[in-house]
This record gives C-alpha cells, sequence and structure tokens, in this order.
C-alpha cells in the first residue's frame, strides 16, 4: 500500500466515541459500496492505529483513529470522503491523502471476526430455527462459554442495511509479512490476506 488518508474521530460531551464509530464506519462502508468490482471487492483497505484487545483492566478499543490505504491514489480519490462524511464534519477530522512513509515499524492486517457469542444470542437462534422451547434449546446448550478470546475483541457497533438489524462487528487485527501480491478487500475495507504497514 502507498497512499493513506487519516480520519480522526472528535467526541463531544453529547456525542460519544462509539456512537461516532458506528456512524463514521456505516458511511466508509457506504462509499466503498459505491466503488465495489462486480465480484463486491475494494481496492482500499482499512487500518485502527490505535488498535487494543482487552487484557490488564483495558477493554478492547479499536481507538479514534481510522486509516484508509490503496496502493492507487486515485483510488482514494474516488471515495470522496468528503461527501460522505459531511453530515459529521463537526466529530472527524480527514487528512489530505498522504504517501506512506519508508519509516514502517512492521505490518497487519486487519478482519472481521464472528464472535462465538453469548449463550442467549444462540438460544434464541436455536430457538427460531428448530421449533424448540426454551427450555430444550438451554439444554443444547449447557455448558456452554464465550470464547476468552472472543471476549477479547473490540467491535463497532453497526446496522445492517438489508434486515435493519444492529449486529456487533468484532475486528480482529494480527501481525503480517510483506507481500507483493495484491489483494482485495470487502466493503469494509477488511482481509485476513491483506498486508498493511504499521506507522
Amino acid at each position: 500500500m502507498k497512499h493513506y488518508i487519516d480520519i480522526t474521530l472528535l467526541p463531544s460531551d453529547d456525542i460519544g466515541v462509539h456512537f461516532l464509530w458506528s456512524k463514521l464506519m456505516m458511511q466508509v462502508h457506504l462509499a466503498l459500496v459505491e466503488i465495489q468490482d462486480d465480484q463486491k471487492q475494494v481496492p482500499v483497505a482499512v487500518s485502527f492505529p490505535k488498535y487494543q484487545t482487552s487484557g490488564n483492566e483495558k477493554l478492547g478499543f479499536v481507538g479514534n483513529k481510522l486509516r484508509l490505504f490503496a496502493n492507487d491514489k486515485n483510488d482514494l480519490e474516488r471515495l470522496n470522503l468528503g461527501k460522505w462524511l459531511n453530515r459529521l464534519e463537526d466529530y472527524v477530522h480527514i487528512k489530505s491523502i498522504a504517501e506512506v512513509p519508508s519509516d514502517v515499524v512492521g505490518y497487519e492486517s486487519f478482519n472481521r471476526r464472528r464472535k462465538s457469542g453469548a449463550p442467549d444470542k444462540h438460544i434464541k437462534r436455536r430457538m427460531q430455527r428448530h421449533n424448540e422451547t426454551l427450555e430444550q434449546a438451554a439444554e443444547f446448550f449447557k455448558g456452554y462459554n464465550m470464547a476468552r478470546e472472543d471476549k477479547a475483541l473490540p467491535f463497532i457497533r453497526m446496522k445492517s442495511l438489508h434486515s435493519d438489524n444492529e449486529f456487533c462487528m468484532s475486528i480482529i487485527r494480527k501481525e503480517a509479512v510483506p507481500s507483493n501480491s495484491s489483494v482485495m478487500f470487502n466493503t469494509y475495507g477488511l482481509s485476513a490476506k491483506g498486508v498493511l504497514p504499521k506507522f
């Protein structure tokens, strides 16, 4: 990746950072949908420079900065972020497109992780899918616990444009090795195979 744009969230007393993340990611998603190809892939990736998982009494959090990457500067220009983020202009600071510095400290990838989920969620789904009573579905999941690593992941609360349902988009970060292969990203700017510079 050769070019990037930084977007910093500016929460206020009445608008919190988590609410802003929901709004920002929805608008970025819509902008990426506009430039997707026939396979619903985009040449723009997102990263979270201040990402942290939970531990040592800290909660998992994606931070207050979103970074968008592209190999071609034109792909970032095509996003037309000013148009998509104009309703958030008091709450986000968008920097100009810049070149990725040569002194990167490493490489990483960001992807969506489908959490194992809380037992209540699975019980409710099983009741609907298998036409079971609460007691039958609860018995099926007896002894189930959400995976510890899933609880540690930061997430962004999103809303599906198709079903109007809310969901938590958990973000997993992994160290990556530089690669010359070209990778496309989904319409959230995420990919397990994407290699993004860290700086």
